[in-house]
């Protein structure tokens, strides 16, 4: 399955919800169904299309002002792998195999080396793996590997692992 961060239109229903944003984006949650709507109609497929929308044409989605317009833009690009992040594989990856594990878990929110060997561990080695699988079941191959390896770490948060899920299910589409 491939990985693109670039994601669909639609997979803003996916993200734009309370547990998948900080609570700063909020406000969007409101416009999610319209904006998705109408971005659909204008024939808007992609994330990238709509970070090139002037302020008034993201107001005739249905946004109420240019302050929730820049709020949009920025909440589209709130998943965006982030440069830094991204160069600490090379120093935690052990192998080209793992290294590529890395990359992909890097692209989930708040993921650095620790969660991801975790993840790995309890074998989601990709996000095809986790937005396959359901929170419960993340939680507790988590658990499994930290109680069996006697590794000093918690299992991640629900909220943690629902997000999680959620990006993975939209960066891994099959257009």
């Amino acid at each position: 399955m491939m990985v693109n961060t670039d994601y669909r239109i639609d997979a803003i229903s996916i993200l734009m919800r309370e547990e998948c944003i900080l609570k700063g984006y909020y406000p969007l949650i409101p416009y999610r169904d319209t904006l998705v709507e109408k971005l659909s109609q204008m024939g808007f497929k992609r994330k990238s299309e709509v970070l090139n929308c002037t302020d008034e044409e993201l107001l005739r989605l249905g946004l109420p002002d240019s302050g929730t317009a820049a709020l949009f833009r920025r909440f589209l690009t709130m998943y965006d792998p982030k440069p830094q992040k991204m160069r600490e594989i090379v120093a935690v990856s052990e192998t080209p195999a793992e290294a590529e594990s890395f990359k992909v878990m890097y692209l989930l929110p708040g993921v650095k080396s620790t969660r991801a060997r975790l993840y790995m561990r309890a074998g989601f080695v990709s996000l095809a793996d986790i937005a396959a699988s359901s929170p419960e079941k993340i939680m507790a191959a988590c658990a499994d590997v930290i109680e069996k390896e006697r590794l000093c770490l918690k299992v991640p948060l629900m909220k943690e692992v629902r997000t999680h899920i959620a990006v993975a299910k939209a960066f891994t589409d099959a257009d």
